[in-house]
């Protein structure tokens, strides 16, 4: 789990299997379809994150900006535990107004919050699939 501040609010992000099903269920859309296309679109990020600009790896014309803001409201949803009540979408933005989607501590959590989604390092395997 990570904790990021925009603007004066403390905003939790946590990646896990549970955001797949909030994701879809909240957009009809798949995540990790959508994290491909806001990769391709985030090209050139570590230029912005380092802070010297290089135009040529940016490639806005095939970023969804509204993808970040999916993702991010996942993350926060996610964090936010099951059970409890959550902000629809554009609720949640109406209380967020104030987000930088390109504020590179935002994107950085974001982004390695998401990685625990499909990059999972622990080989366990459940008890049901051992039988």
């Amino acid at each position: 789990m990570r904790e990021i501040t925009i603007g004066d609010k403390m905003l939790r992000l946590r990646g896990s299997t549970l955001s797949l099903l909030y994701y879809n269920q909240e957009f009809s859309r798949d995540l990790l379809g959508d994290m491909v296309g806001m990769i391709t679109g985030l090209t050139g990020f570590q230029a912005l994150s380092g802070g010297g600009i290089d135009p040529s790896k940016l490639d806005f014309s095939r970023l969804d900006s509204v993808a970040i803001l999916r993702l991010v409201w996942t993350l926060a949803r996610t964090a936010a535990g099951v059970g409890g009540q959550f902000p629809s979408f554009t609720r949640w933005l109406e209380e967020h107004e104030d987000i930088d989607i390109f504020d590179p501590d935002l994107l950085t959590a974001a982004m390695e919050e998401a990685k625990k989604i499909f990059f999972r390092r622990n080989k366990a395997v459940a008890p049901a699939a051992q039988r």
